[in-house]
């Protein structure tokens, strides 16, 4: 067995240069590749209330995702308190040998483990050497001298800066779930309105309005998406609204959104009149800025991994 570690949120270029790595190791022996994650996020427990318990790729879109990369298992090990006590030696005895007995672990150049991260790559190769199996470090993938990691591209999002993210994730960030009509919206706007019920995992970039393609298994259609956070009940939650012109809004269905570019930020308007003009007006910069890659950026295969994203929402997309 070849077993791929980390914790991989976001499956970024870094990690596909890893599992890269371990499929030219399975295509040279002809052992299956497995991919080793952790949920919840070790970081979720080490900081409760922290950015980390909403993650970039949730289970189901990461194991869709690994899936479409040609992984052969996912095993997300259940992360707790009682584990990040184990010795980094415990642990690889424990997990890496005892119940999969790895041939061969592939991780990232900055990869911990073990009590107090007291593991790296530098110890789990000597461990690797004490009980037979090998150990393939991957170097950081860099871009414009950047690395690319899971912690610049949430920065990223939380900036609203889409477009550099997708460059590291190397498709376009997608926000899913179940859409439903806003009829109420939709009459202020003059266009169908969707409400989108998304993972309550799912990291949310920065609040504000933001040009998107959506997809469902009715159309692919350049859309507005309107992120706000509601203080109503004393509560503060997010909405995602989506404006797509042409497209009537009647019914639940599983909507895809992928996110391309932010155009301005979030504003409280009155009902009526002044907020349809705005709507009209964020529609239209949509447009603009998704003319020059038109459906032929989804017909090349050059959008996402759109395959995966169908099996999230067990959805015959087009």
């Amino acid at each position: 067995m070849i077993a791929a570690i980390g914790t991989f949120d976001g499956l970024h270029l870094g990690h596909r240069q890893l599992f890269e790595t371990a499929l030219k190791i399975k295509a040279g022996t002809g052992l299956p590749v497995m991919v080793i994650g952790f949920h919840p996020h070790p970081k979720s427990l080490v900081k409760p209330g922290g950015d980390y318990e909403s993650l970039l790729t949730p289970m189901e879109e990461k194991q869709a995702l690994l899936e479409d990369m040609g992984i052969d298992y996912f095993w997300p090990i259940h992360f707790t308190r009682e584990m990040s006590q184990l010795s980094p030696r415990e642990f690889t005895r424990m997990y890496l040998r005892d119940k999969i007995q790895a041939d061969h672990v592939v991780c990232g150049f900055n990869f911990t483990f073990g009590y107090k991260a007291e593991g790296n790559p530098q110890v789990l190769h000597q461990i690797g050497q004490d009980m037979g199996f090998e150990v393939s470090v991957v170097p950081p993938y860099t871009i414009d001298g950047e690395v690319v990691s899971s912690t610049r591209i949430r920065r990223l999002l939380s900036e609203g800066d889409v477009e550099r993210a997708a460059v590291f994730l190397d498709r376009p960030y997608c926000i899913y779930g179940d859409a439903t009509g806003d009829n109420e919206t939709q009459s202020q706007a003059g266009m169908p309105v969707f409400r989108l019920s998304f993972p309550q995992d799912k990291f949310l970039p920065k609040p504000g309005v933001y040009a998107v393609w959506a997809r469902t298994s009715r159309f692919l259609k350049p859309a507005v998406a309107s992120l706000r956070t509601n203080l109503t009940s004393g509560e503060t939650r997010a909405v995602l609204q989506v404006y797509v012109g042409a497209i009537p809004a009647s019914r639940a269905e599983g909507m895809q959104l992928f996110l391309m570019k932010h155009i301005r930020e979030e504003r409280q308007f009155e009902l009526g009149k002044q907020a349809g003009t705005q709507i009209k007006v964020d529609y239209e910069a949509a447009l603009a800025a998704l003319k020059p890659q038109g459906q032929d950026f989804h017909d090349k295969g050059l959008f996402t991994r759109i395959s995966a994203y169908d099996k999230i929402l067990s959805a015959d997309i087009p």
